[in-house]
Protein backbone atom coordinates (compact mmCIF):
# COMPACT_ATOMS: atom_id res chain seq x y z
CA UNK A 1 0.00 0.00 0.00
CA UNK A 2 1.11 3.82 -0.92
CA UNK A 3 0.14 6.53 1.04
CA UNK A 4 -1.16 9.57 -0.22
CA UNK A 5 0.81 12.60 0.85
CA UNK A 6 -0.48 16.04 1.69
CA UNK A 7 0.83 19.41 2.28
CA UNK A 8 -1.45 19.33 5.73
CA UNK A 9 -1.11 17.17 8.42
CA UNK A 10 -4.83 15.26 7.85
CA UNK A 11 -7.22 14.78 10.87
CA UNK A 12 -10.52 13.47 11.17
CA UNK A 13 -12.24 17.15 10.57
CA UNK A 14 -9.92 18.38 7.88
CA UNK A 15 -9.83 14.77 6.06
CA UNK A 16 -13.23 15.64 4.30
CA UNK A 17 -12.66 18.66 2.86
CA UNK A 18 -9.34 17.43 1.79
CA UNK A 19 -10.09 14.41 0.07
CA UNK A 20 -13.25 16.00 -1.68
CA UNK A 21 -10.32 17.95 -3.51
CA UNK A 22 -8.51 14.42 -4.39
CA UNK A 23 -12.02 12.79 -5.76
CA UNK A 24 -12.50 16.16 -7.84
CA UNK A 25 -8.80 17.14 -9.46
CA UNK A 26 -8.41 13.29 -9.64
CA UNK A 27 -11.84 12.92 -11.54
CA UNK A 28 -13.33 10.18 -9.11
CA UNK A 29 -16.88 9.43 -8.68
CA UNK A 30 -17.75 9.46 -5.11
CA UNK A 31 -20.15 6.30 -4.52
CA UNK A 32 -20.46 6.16 -0.70
CA UNK A 33 -18.93 7.79 2.18
CA UNK A 34 -18.48 5.81 5.83
CA UNK A 35 -16.87 7.44 8.75
CA UNK A 36 -16.41 5.53 12.14
CA UNK A 37 -14.30 7.28 15.44
CA UNK A 38 -11.12 7.17 13.99
CA UNK A 39 -11.51 6.24 10.34
CA UNK A 40 -13.34 7.63 7.20
CA UNK A 41 -14.15 5.65 4.31
CA UNK A 42 -15.22 6.49 0.60
CA UNK A 43 -16.00 4.03 -2.04
CA UNK A 44 -14.79 5.79 -4.57
CA UNK A 45 -15.01 5.00 -9.01
CA UNK A 46 -12.35 5.84 -11.91
CA UNK A 47 -12.96 4.25 -15.17
CA UNK A 48 -14.86 0.88 -14.05
CA UNK A 49 -11.95 0.43 -11.07
CA UNK A 50 -14.37 0.73 -7.57
CA UNK A 51 -11.51 1.73 -4.86
CA UNK A 52 -11.77 2.75 -1.28
CA UNK A 53 -10.36 5.94 -0.37
CA UNK A 54 -9.21 5.34 3.01
CA UNK A 55 -8.14 7.31 6.48
CA UNK A 56 -7.07 6.01 9.64
CA UNK A 57 -6.19 8.58 12.29
CA UNK A 58 -4.50 6.46 14.26
CA UNK A 59 -2.12 5.72 11.57
CA UNK A 60 -1.93 9.01 10.25
CA UNK A 61 -2.12 8.08 6.51
CA UNK A 62 -3.89 8.39 3.68
CA UNK A 63 -4.29 5.52 0.58
CA UNK A 64 -6.59 4.02 -2.02
CA UNK A 65 -7.20 0.78 -1.47
CA UNK A 66 -8.46 -0.99 -4.72
CA UNK A 67 -11.68 -3.52 -4.16
CA UNK A 68 -10.02 -6.37 -6.35
CA UNK A 69 -6.88 -7.43 -8.11
CA UNK A 70 -8.17 -5.49 -11.20
CA UNK A 71 -8.16 -2.64 -9.80
CA UNK A 72 -4.51 -2.20 -8.39
CA UNK A 73 -3.23 -0.95 -11.64
CA UNK A 74 -5.80 2.21 -10.84
CA UNK A 75 -4.88 2.25 -7.37
CA UNK A 76 -1.59 2.70 -8.11
CA UNK A 77 -1.67 4.95 -11.55
CA UNK A 78 -4.04 7.66 -9.55
CA UNK A 79 -1.79 7.67 -6.24
CA UNK A 80 1.49 8.21 -8.16
CA UNK A 81 -0.29 11.20 -10.12
CA UNK A 82 -1.59 12.54 -6.70
CA UNK A 83 1.61 12.37 -5.18
CA UNK A 84 3.96 13.67 -8.41
CA UNK A 85 1.81 16.82 -8.01
CA UNK A 86 0.21 16.68 -11.15
CA UNK A 87 -3.68 16.83 -9.59
CA UNK A 88 -2.74 20.10 -7.12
Amino acid sequence: MKTLTSDISLTMENFPAWAARLVRELELDLVEREEGADYHQWLVAFEGSRLLLCFQHYADAAWLQPLGEQDQEAADWLTAQWNRGISR
